[in-house]
């Protein structure tokens, strides 16, 4: 019988930063851990207790934004698959993993894999619309959600990825139905899922306008998870929708205590920039611009947000260029399209970046900053009719967005033209 002493050691050697003094209420995932380890103690020949930990970890990392915790699980999965080579619940999790570490292309190949093998299964499913929905795969992402809810009927995964598709194809009423239809089926024990269903509801209310929805919903997602990273990053969003732009610099500080992403540390640079906070900002924007440089190649980047850095207070259109040209290489989703389509019209090639614009719009997807950079790109093509029709598109599904000041100014480039060519008919 195989020697489990010293796996297990190394298994349950948490680092350093993760640990605690045993806190009085444990997070889901630091309950499922604290199970899993139990389950190995007791049978450490048995794949599946490795999986189950694998699965906690994965899940501590969604709850924290740690990425290290995709460490240890790995580690728990090649435990796992020694034991059983071929088990199939191991290749789904690390499909998982894979999806958690942002390596889109292989979890897909290995979700596909297992859908092949398990076709009844709606977890795997899940995994290729995840897969599907991160590398742009709209149509198949569609057609794997749809045996989701045909295999389970209201099942809560099917109905999320459902939520995610509907906002994409321009449907944020069904997307929201969807949501409160999933969130209405978790135990109120699983307080990340409940507060992460919450997060996502006031996003899709924040890109339609509606700030006090989106508030509300943000409140009770922080009573839920107390200091949960996501519902932070967007009540930053909601702070500065409100001209409140302290209390975003402060709700970002707060958030970037503790495990701080490249996307996080991006967005405190700009909250230091419309705060008025000068010196910040360029410490925090200098700061965010070395460690996203560092990732450009690898698939855990924040190559979005470096591209709108260098196309805005960075002033480096052909940088921003190059990289968008290395991401789209990667994947196809509507907002790598965007990011593309806007690093070339601000390389001047207008035309090429129509073309892309419109692909990501053709999909349906209502997005206000989308119609702005369609807008703006339609105007520099001397496309005056476009440009206004998707400017005030824009304003009209969300007046308060990020953008929403130069959409104005676009128009009222636009106005004056359009006033003249009106008098003289």
């Amino acid at each position: 019988m195989k020697n489990f002493g010293v796996v297990m050691v190394a298994l349950f050697a948490v680092p350093a930063v993760h640990a605690q003094s045993s806190p009085a209420i444990m997070t889901p995932a630091q309950q499922r851990i604290s199970w899993a380890q139990a389950a190995i103690l007791e049978n450490p020949d048995r794949s599946q207790p490795y999986n189950d930990l694998a699965m906690a970890y994965a899940r501590r990392a969604r709850e924290t934004a740690d990425t290290s915790w995709y460490d240890p699980a790995e580690k728990a999965l090649q435990e796992s698959l020694q034991i059983s080579p071929e088990n199939l619940e191991a290749q789904r999790t690390e499909a998982a993993v894979l999806i958690g570490r942002k390596e889109f292309a292989n979890a897909l190949d290995i979700s596909k894999m297992l859908n092949a093998k398990m076709p009844d299964d709606v977890t795997t499913y899940g995994l290729v619309v995840d897969a599907d929905l991160a590398l742009g795969n709209y149509k198949d992402a569609e057609t794997a959600a749809q045996w989701m809810l045909d295999l389970r009927p209201g099942n809560i995964p099917g109905l999320l990825r459902g939520a995610r598709l509907r906002q994409l194809f321009g449907d944020p009423e069904g997307a929201m139905q969807f949501y409160s239809e999933s969130y209405q089926q978790v135990p109120q024990t699983q307080t990340e899922d409940l507060a992460w269903i919450l997060t996502q509801m006031a996003n899709l209310d924040m890109s339609t306008g509606n700030v006090e929805g989106a508030d509300k919903l943000l409140q009770s997602a922080l009573g839920k998870f107390p200091n949960y990273y996501l519902a932070l990053e967007s009540e930053a969003r909601v702070r500065m929708a409100q001209q409140k732009n302290e209390d975003a610099v402060n709700l970002l500080r707060a958030r970037n205590q503790n495990f701080p992403t490249l996307e996080s540390k991006y967005a405190l640079a700009k909250a230091f920039d419309v705060a008025g906070q000068a010196q910040e900002a360029d410490d925090a924007f200098a700061d965010f611009e070395q460690a996203a440089r560092m990732r450009i190649d690898f698939p855990e980047n924040a190559n979005l947000e470096l591209i709108q850095c260098y196309l805005g207070r960075a002033k480096n259109p052909a940088e921003a260029l190059r990289i968008a040209q290395i991401e789209i290489a990667r994947r196809r989703d509507v907002e790598t399209i965007d990011s593309y389509a806007w690093a070339l019209s601000m390389n001047g090639q207008h035309r090429k970046a129509q073309i892309e614009i419109a692909a990501a719009l053709a999909l349906g997807v209502r997005d206000a900053n989308f119609f702005y950079h369609a807008g703006a790109i339609a105007a520099r093509l001397n496309d005056k009719t476009s440009a206004e029709r998707y400017l005030n598109e824009s304003l009209q599904l969300n007046s308060s967005s990020e953008f929403a000041g130069l959409v104005r100014e676009e128009l009222s480039k636009l106005r004056p033209a359009s006033a003249a060519m009106h008098q003289v008919e």
